[in-house]
């Protein structure tokens, strides 16, 4: 499991280039943050309306906590179901 967190912040950092919105990834490990230029409440509602589970910390942060038990393709889940959600 000790290579799903270097994956994690690769594939986040890679949504980061990837939408404006989105200005910087924080974090250690598999405790994960991405800063948005806006509030975040409307992107959580649609990535649970997907089935993805997020919580926020402050208004423009969306956090991220996975199960200690995670592999790649759940990352890769994840990532697609939250670029659907940054609309």
């Amino acid at each position: 499991m000790r290579e799903v967190a270097p994956y994690l912040e690769k594939r986040l950092e890679e949504l980061k280039e990837k939408h404006d919105c989105i200005t910087e990834r924080r974090g250690t490990g598999l405790m994960q943050g991405l800063v948005l230029d806006r509030p975040v409440g409307d992107t959580i509602n649609r990535a649970l309306e997907n089935g993805l589970i997020l919580i926020n910390a402050g208004t423009n942060i969306i956090r991220f906590v996975p199960p200690l038990i995670i592999t790649k393709d759940n990352v890769d889940e994840m990532i697609s179901i939250l670029e659907k959600s940054l609309v």
